[in-house]
C-alpha cells in the first residue's frame, strides 16, 4: 500500500522539514500545497526554475517523491476563469520540469439559477480543464480533478467524466469526506468514477457535528473503503489531507500522521 500525506498540514515548514518528517513516519511521497508559508506554486523558491537541481536532489536524497502539486485553479467563475488557465499551465510546467505526475485541479461549483445557466458553468468547467489537459499533452503530467465542492455527485461529476474521461491526461482524485452525504451508499459513488481515480485523499470526519476528526476516530468508512480499493487493483497512493491551513484549530500534523500510519496498518 502506498501512502504520502499533504504538506496543506505544515505549511509553514520549509522543503528540508517535510522531507525529513515524512522520513520519521516512513512515509515516502508528497502531495505539494504549501511551503515555507507560500501557497502560490508560482512564489514557492524550491519550485522555481532556478532551484530545479537542488529541489530534485533534495528529493532524490530522501528517497521521497513528489506526487501530486496542488493548485488553487477552479474554473467555475468566469471572472477568474483566465487566470485559472494561466496558473494551471504554469504548474504543468513546474511538475513536468520536477517529474511530480500529477497536478490537481477544482470545478468547483455548479453556479446558475437556471438550468440553462447551470450547463453553461459545467460546460465552462469542462473547457478549463480540457485546456490543461491540452496543455500537458506533450508532458507526463495528468490533470487529476478532485471530487470537492458541488462535483461530489454522480449527477454534477458524471458530465465531466462523460466529456474528459478518455483524455489520457484526464483523471480524479477522490477525496472520500466529500462524498459523506453517500454515507454507507459509497460503493455507488465509486462505482460511478472507479476507471478515473488516480488519487486518494484520506480525511476522517465526525457526522453528527461535521467537523473533522484524527484519522480513525471520525465516522467515515476509511478502511472499507481502501479494502476495496486495493482488491480492485488500485495502485495510486492513499493521501493524508490534513487541513491544518484552513483549519488552525486542528492538531498539529505529527498527531495525525501518528493516527494515520496507525489505521492505514489496519488494512
Amino acid at each position: 500500500m502506498k501512502l504520502c500525506f499533504s504538506t496543506l498540514g505544515c505549511t509553514e515548514m520549509d522543503l528540508a522539514s517535510i522531507l525529513d518528517l515524512a522520513n520519521k513516519y516512513h512515509i515516502f511521497a508528497l502531495e505539494l500545497r504549501g511551503i515555507g508559508g507560500v501557497m502560490d506554486n508560482r512564489r514557492i523558491e524550491a519550485l522555481d526554475v532556478a532551484h530545479t537541481e537542488e529541489t530534485q536532489a533534495m528529493f532524490a536524497n530522501s528517497k521521497v517523491s513528489p506526487r501530486v502539486l496542488g493548485t488553487s485553479c477552479s474554473f467555475h467563475n468566469i471572472e477568474k476563469y483566465e487566470a485559472a488557465i494561466e496558473e494551471g499551465k504554469a504548474c504543468v510546467e513546474i511538475a513536468a520540469r520536477l517529474h511530480i505526475p500529477y497536478i490537481r485541479v477544482f470545478g468547483n461549483n455548479v453556479t446558475g439559477e437556471t438550468d440553462e445557466e447551470r450547463e453553461t458553468c459545467i460546460a465552462r468547467v469542462i473547457a478549463g480543464i480540457r485546456e490543461i489537459c491540452e496543455y500537458a499533452s506533450n508532458t507526463e503530467v495528468t490533470v487529476l480533478l478532485e471530487v470537492h465542492g458541488d462535483y461530489n455527485k454522480v449527477e454534477t461529476l458524471q458530465p465531466i467524466t462523460d466529456a474528459l474521461g478518455f483524455h489520457p491526461h484526464f483523471g480524479l482524485i477522490w477525496d472520500i469526506a466529500h462524498t459523506h452525504a453517500y454515507g454507507a451508499q459509497w460503493p455507488l459513488f465509486y462505482q460511478a468514477f472507479r476507471p478515473y481515480i488516480r488519487h486518494i485523499h484520506i480525511k476522517d470526519r465526525a457526522n453528527e457535528s461535521g467537523k473533522l476528526t484524527l484519522p480513525g476516530e471520525g465516522d467515515l468508512p476509511i478502511l472499507p473503503i481502501v479494502r476495496t480499493l486495493i482488491s480492485d487493483g488500485f495502485d495510486g497512493y492513499f493521501s493524508l489531507e490534513w487541513e491544518k491551513k484552513w483549519h488552525p484549530e486542528l492538531p498539529e500534523i505529527a498527531a495525525a500522521l501518528t493516527c494515520y500510519t496507525a489505521l492505514m496498518e489496519q488494512v
